[in-house]
């Protein structure tokens, strides 16, 4: 809580070392389409005994867990679960600079993120800790979900008002361990890249993967990293920290960068410093802005790049040398290592650790390309702490509020959460109670790939990925 930005480096390392592409379980391989229930004692068919040990990307019936040693797994990009898909045909209608062609150089700055957030995939991977919990509840099907919702239900009307206590015996609540890690992965078709404005011969070397184009096509393509989210259970309500590729076009627009612990900031983009005031810190970029007619700075200057030479700071370089992180030679075998020395062009966008600041304003935290559009709304707490399950074990809350950007995009939510979100104040009919305390949906303890659950029943209610019936 003290050192945010140093533990945003440990995080970075731990997923790092552990090889998070080859070692960790993505949403898919998590939530299968089909899934069969935890076994019960003697029972030896149609059910799941243990997390398998497989790098199979898409399995059926029971969750798995890659190996290394049986290759890289795999794993199939796919598009971001996003309110909003901006293409670059409906982004640039017009030749605005008068060469002659319709290209990148003829989208709007408001809007490049944007196309770029349409334009990448994702994977989102969970680490061993994760993945052990939510299999052992029987929570990768939307059965086990409603089973939680069911038993909050009765320990809201029996215990109350002392309900948020969880003792022994059926799960009340989703508490994941401690150690948990889930990592989101904003990856580009490395074919893409000029046509949105990365000219890799230019630009600073990224860590890529050879992946399957996915659908019925085996070809294989080679994605760069653009960018990634880490988030950790090692505080209740997780801690959450997010990082860029260096050369990300509008890397810190709208809210600035902020690192303490890993790189100095280069801060000649903000305010000209005033002798009766402090020195600006070495640890905040400033968004890139517009100086007005009157010397006023109050407008931005959108999606550019920010200054690729700040300087790495000794603590950092030590982590790194002492790690072997990014200390190896270029590697262009698509599948990462630690050694890789692309990891050095990464960089921290922000750290989160709290919903408001001690004077209550809602603190913010957004990805360039994650939250491409939103950036300006978006807060990682907040939006997670919208992640819940129905009765049925389905989402109950889009990541998205009914509020739209000064683009015109919409918004996700920043600030404290909203009781409505998880219980309504009063209900009729609860045993011989007139009026009694009712619950809309359970909380998913922040995570938002429960929203990937299938039911065990072919055919019954859940995502579109799910099995149907004939």
């Amino acid at each position: 809580m003290s050192c945010p930005d140093a533990f945003a480096w440990k995080i970075f390392t731990e997923a790092v070392r552990g090889e998070f592409w080859s070692r960790w379980t993505t949403d898919v391989q998590m939530w299968p389409t089909a899934p069969w229930p935890v076994c019960e004692p003697g029972q030896t068919e149609n059910c799941c005994s243990t997390v398998e040990v497989s790098n199979n990307p898409d399995p059926e019936h029971c969750p798995v867990r890659p190996d290394p040693a049986l290759g890289m797994p795999a794993h199939t990009p796919h598009e971001p679960g996003k309110a909003h898909q901006v293409s670059m045909e409906d982004a640039a209608k017009t030749d605005r600079d008068g060469d002659g062609s319709i290209d990148w150089d003829d989208v709007p700055p408001e809007l490049k993120t944007a196309v770029i957030g349409a334009e990448q995939v994702e994977l989102v991977y969970h680490n061993r800790p994760m993945t052990d919990y939510i299999f052992a509840n029987g929570l990768y099907h939307t059965d086990g979900l409603g089973r939680v919702f069911q038993t909050r239900a009765g320990v809201m009307e029996h215990y109350a008002p002392y309900n948020g206590v969880a003792g022994t015996g059926p799960l009340s609540q989703i508490d994941l361990p401690i150690r948990s890690l889930m990592l989101k992965a904003n990856l580009l078709d490395i074919r893409k890249a000029k046509e949105l404005g990365i000219d890799l011969e230019k630009n600073a070397d990224y860590i890529t993967l050879d992946l399957p184009k996915g659908g019925n096509t085996p070809e294989t393509g080679t994605y760069i990293l653009l960018s990634f989210h880490i988030s950790s259970k090692d505080l209740p309500n997780w801690f959450w920290t997010t990082f860029e590729h260096v050369d990300n076009q509008g890397r810190c627009d709208w809210i600035g960068c902020n690192d303490s612990f890993g790189y100095v900031a280069r801060v000649s983009e903000g305010p000209t410093a005033r002798d009766d005031l402090p020195e600006p810190a070495d640890n905040y970029v400033s968004p890139n802005q517009l100086e007005m007619a009157d010397g006023a700075v109050v407008a931005f200057d959108l999606a550019r790049t920010y200054d690729a030479d700040s300087e790495m700071r000794d603590g950092l370089a030590a982590v790194f040398k002492t790690l072997g992180i990014g200390t190896g030679a270029a590697n262009e075998s698509g599948t990462p290592r630690p050694a890789d020395p692309a990891w050095r062009n990464y960089r921290l966008k922000g750290s989160q650790t709290n919903f408001v600041t001690p004077t209550g304003r809602p603190t913010q935290l957004g990805n360039s390309v994650t939250e491409a559009g939103f950036t300006n709304s978006s807060s990682c707490i907040s939006c997670h702490a919208r992640a819940s399950a129905t009765e049925k074990g389905l989402p109950n809350l889009s990541i998205f509020v009914s509020d739209l950007s000064d683009a015109g995009l919409p918004k996700s939510t920043n600030g404290v959460p909203a009781p409505s979100w998880f219980t309504t104040s009063a209900y009729y009919g609860v045993g011989d109670q007139v009026l009694a305390p009712g619950l809309v949906a359970v909380q998913t303890d922040f995570v938002w790939g429960f929203r990937n659950a299938c039911p065990i029943e072919v055919g019954a209610q859940g995502p579109h990925r799910c099995a149907k019936k004939d």
